[in-house]
Order: structure tokens, then sequence, then C-alpha cells
């Protein structure tokens, strides 16, 4: 059997069991049921073979446009099905690539190639107009989808006057990501960019998702940005800063932000404060302030010994650390938790382990 026929095959028996998580773009191929597509089988099948094809021939423009397409026959055969777990499991059983998430008030799904899985993806917006799903072509090009929101639908499903919908992203920098949150307002037939919030407004790399509180709607953003004095790889202990924002008619507004507390976070405070000579803000960091004469005694006060890191495998929550600094020195911290926070209990010079 040809690979177009093997194609339409699993196109006419559609299977509704598959799983896409989290911001990664993964694919999971699943065989094929006996779930049939009924309605308008001829334009369903039309559209669902040219899909496949343009997608093996590169024409990913036309491919991404009638993938689309197929998922709206696919939604509109079967009204009542869960539209996520549907799309997710004709798109897998099609060998389409792609990233869905939201519900059966908006979703958005992200194409992208099989072969190139890191690179240009091409997003979609479906929702509901009189009685029938709708698709329209968003911004969001390259991205990684990592959640879906919608506010102002009615008891139908379909787009009010105030509807919005919200799509937080992820954008590839250096070893992670880079949360960014986009909302659409629905307007004159169509949805219309409203908010766009990049790095700058949500605090750089980390991670992010929307939340109910007390029935008011929020984004909110685990982030964090490279920390003076100090060398930190992808997978090393960061500095995280929490983010809220209320989602109202204009789009988000900040509500609150803080330090995540770790044992991490207190050591780079208490390097920062040393080196910057705010005895008042290193005191606020050690159980006795005796340790911030002991440690400007091995000249933690000054930059120009070389930069911090910690030793490799080492957790941002542990309760005891060894940090390096330079080519040569090692010291072992230990940390207390007094109040919800983290402060240094001690530390002495250790041997440095072989990296």
């Amino acid at each position: 059997m040809n690979r177009a026929a093997v194609t339409l095959t699993a196109v006419i028996a559609i299977s509704a069991l598959a799983s896409l998580a989290g911001c990664e773009r993964r694919t999971q191929l699943m065989p094929a049921s006996i779930d049939s597509t009924k309605a308008r089988p001829d334009s369903f099948s039309v559209f669902a073979r040219k899909a496949s094809e343009r997608w093996e021939a590169g024409v990913y423009d036309e491919a991404a446009g009638l993938s689309a397409r197929v998922v709206r026959e696919a939604l509109a055969a079967r009204p009542n099905a869960p539209w996520v777990e549907r799309t997710r499991g004709l798109l897998d059983s099609l060998g389409i690539a792609a990233e869905v998430a939201g519900s059966d008030q908006a979703e958005v799904m992200n194409l992208f190639s099989r072969t190139d899985p890191q690179g240009e993806s091409w997003p979609f917006l479906l929702w509901h107009d009189q009685g029938s799903p709708r698709f329209q072509s968003v911004d969001g090009h390259g991205l990684h989808l990592m959640d879906v929101a919608a506010r102002g639908f009615g008891a139908n499903s379909a787009p009010g006057d105030s509807a919005q919908t919200a799509v937080l992203w992820g954008r590839r920098v250096g070893g992670g990501q880079q949360p960014e949150a986009m909302v659409w307002r629905w307007s004159h037939g169509r949805w219309d960019l409203l908010q766009r919030l990049g790095g700058d407004s949500l605090g750089g790399t980390g991670t992010g998702e929307f939340a109910s509180t007390d029935g008011a709607q929020q984004l909110t953003v685990r982030t964090y940005r490279p920390t003076p004095y100090f060398d930190e790889c992808s997978t090393c202990p960061h500095v995280f800063h929490e983010r809220r924002f209320a989602w109202g008619p204009t789009g988000f507004t900040g509500l609150d932000q803080h330090a995540v507390p770790s044992p991490y976070s207190t050591f780079t405070a208490f390097i920062a404060a040393l080196t910057l000579d705010d005895r008042d803000r290193a005191a606020t960091l050690v159980v006795d302030k005796s340790l911030i004469d002991f440690a400007k005694r091995f000249e933690w006060n000054l930059a120009n010994r070389g930069r911090w890191r910690v030793a490799p495998a080492t957790d941002e929550s542990a309760v005891e650390m060894v940090f390096l600094r330079g080519a040569h020195d090692a010291y072992r911290v230990r940390f207390e938790s007094q109040d919800g926070d983290w402060l240094i209990a001690g530390f002495e010079p250790t041997m440095r382990a072989m990296e």
C-alpha cells in the first residue's frame, strides 16, 4: 500500500486518544479506531489527503491551512466531543505534528513540521460561531504553545461582545524558554490582537500558566534573569521571581511580584550586598551578623576575586550547598529556614572536587 493510501486509511479511522503535554513539542502516532468522521466525508477526505501530501512535500503554508480545515470538519462532525482531545487524536492519526491547548470555547493548535520540530510553526485559533466551528490564523509563528484561556463567552460557547482569548507562548532562548503572552479581542466577527507581553514584562526565562483565583482569571509566571557575580548554566539553580497579572477588559495588568525564597536566592543576595558594601541588607540574610565580617576575611566582598557558581548537580533548595569561586576556591554553606525565608547559618572553606 502506498503512502497516500495509508494516510487516507488513517483519516477515515481517527483515534481520539493522544496527549501533548507542556511546551515541548512531541508527537505520538496512534493506531486508528472505528471513530469515523461521517459528516461531509468527501470534503473531509480530500482536505486530509491534500494536507498530508503538502506536509510531505514541504509546502508548509498550504499544508497548515488545509490541516486547519480538516480539524474544523472533524469538530463539526462531532459537535459534542471534547475539542482538545478530538483535535489531538485527529492530527496524530494523520501524522500531523501539533501542540494543542484550550477548551471547548476556544482552542489553539500550533502546527509544525515533524522534520523540524524546533523551527517554524503555524498557529490557529478555533471557536464556535453560530453553532459551527471556525478558525483563524493568529500570531505566534515559531513559538511553543504553553497555555490558552478564554473569557466573555456565552452559554452556547460563542464569543460575546467582551470575549477575549489569551495564549501563553514560549520563545526558545539559550537553554530555556521565555514566556510571551498575547490577548485577542472578539470584534466584528474576527479576532484582533489586543495585547502582547514579552520578556520585559514577564521577567525573562521560565514558565507560566493561566488560573482562576477567587473567580477572577489571572496569569502567573515564574521566571529568572542572569544573576550578577554568578555564572549559571541552563540546569543550574536560579533566582526566580513570581509575577501575577489580572485579566481585565484591556488585557493583563500587573498585580504583584516577589522573589521566590530559596537558599540559592539568599546566597546570591548576600554576595551582592557584600559587594555593594550594604551591611544592613547583608544582616537580614544571616542568622548572626558576625558572619558578615567572617565572609569579608575570605574577601567575598571583592568582585575581582572571581565569579561564583554552584557545584555540579546542586539543587537550589538544598540546605547545604557548595559554591565555587574563581579557579580554586570552594565553600560549603549551610542554611536555615525562618519565617518562610532562608538565612545563612554558617560556611567554611572546603576541598574542591573534580568538575
